[in-house]
């Protein structure tokens, strides 16, 4: 009994089998269900096993062409071709499904994008893809603080977390989520967002196959206060009305909003007629509206609303955070 393949009169049949590798690969791809996408992903994570499979299959195709028409039938050069040549084959074969299993084994870092909708709400994107029924994506989304570290350059500290979820894939392994994340006021205009899968990672920088993060600034920018005074001059004694509004105000360290009305009068000192110290709300914002009765023995007032002084005069020096507005006091009708 012969113990290799019998090559004589059958070797043209062998020759035309290793001229259809690259087809019986095509064959084992598709057993393995590995097609479309995942061929790419196998190509991409798996760069070594996929070069060896193709490569194989190709040198096989080539060592067929040789047997079938380029050696003498019944040669032994052409045996030695023809069992080298399935030899190839076979070994493209093994790199093939190593380089399946492996990529069906794969669990891609998950995808997060952090996209900036208003000053005060950022929308954050994940997906992830070939996941297991029991892999979650954990998303976490932080506040960045500005510090200095010992050398006095500029680094980030965390804050408060902002945003948490874990999610678990459907039935095809995939997730795709969205969520709108509100912004608190603060002096923070950075956020880092991670997602992962398994095991915390301990920064953005400790990087990881499984691990995603972003980094995104956040354009808030501190306003400088709005001041509208008018007049009601129907009721019998003049009535100042005054709307104040501001935005984005800091909260480390706590800022308040002075808002002062002086009553003046030719030859006289300036007079207290009303004064307020104000907070903003929880999100930042001032809107305030407010009224002062001022009679008939002033010829003109004076309001005046800082956020850099507790004492602003009026008229007020030009500063950041600080408003003024001067009118007359209509007359008696």
């Amino acid at each position: 009994m012969q113990r290799f393949l019998p090559v004589g009169k059958d070797a043209k049949g062998a020759a035309r089998f290793l001229l259809a590798a690259l087809p019986a690969l095509g064959a084992v791809l598709t057993a393995l269900a590995v097609t479309g996408d995942v061929v790419g992903r196998m190509a991409r994570n798996h760069p070594w096993a996929s070069f060896g499979a193709f490569g194989c299959g190709a040198v096989a195709v080539f060592l067929g062409a040789v047997a079938a028409f380029g050696l003498r039938e019944g040669s032994s050069e052409e045996r030695r071709v023809l069992y080298l040549g399935l030899g190839v084959l076979g070994a493209g074969l093994v790199f093939t499904v190593y380089a399946g299993v492996r990529t069906w084994g794969d669990r891609p870092q998950p995808s997060i994008t952090v996209t900036p909708k208003s000053a005060s709400k950022v929308a954050v994107s994940v997906k992830g893809i070939g996941l297991r029924s029991s892999d979650h994506i954990v998303i976490e989304v932080e506040q960045l603080l500005r510090v200095r570290d010992r050398n006095g350059r500029p680094a980030w500290k965390r804050g408060e977390p902002l945003y948490g979820a874990s999610l678990g894939p459907n039935d095809s392994g995939e997730i795709d989520h969205t969520a709108d994340v509100s912004l608190p006021a603060g002096d923070f205009d950075d956020l880092e967002a991670r997602a992962w899968i398994g095991d915390k990672p301990t920064s953005c920088e400790a990087g990881g196959r499984t691990t995603g993060c972003v980094r995104v600034h956040i354009q808030r920018p501190q306003e400088r206060p709005q001041l509208a005074v008018t007049w009601e001059t129907f009721v019998r004694v003049p009535r100042l009305l005054l709307r104040l509004r501001a935005r984005n105000l800091p909260q480390r360290p706590a800022r308040s909003m002075t808002l002062r009305v002086y009553g003046l009068a030719p030859g006289q000192a300036a007079r207290h007629l009303a004064e307020w110290s104000l907070a903003p709300d929880a999100d930042g914002v001032f809107d305030r509206h407010l009224a002062v009765v001022v009679g008939r023995a002033f010829t003109d007032v004076c309001v005046v609303a800082s956020i850099s002084s507790r004492e602003p005069p009026c008229p007020a020096p030009v500063e950041d955070g600080t408003v003024w507005s001067r009118l007359a006091v209509p007359a008696v009708q």
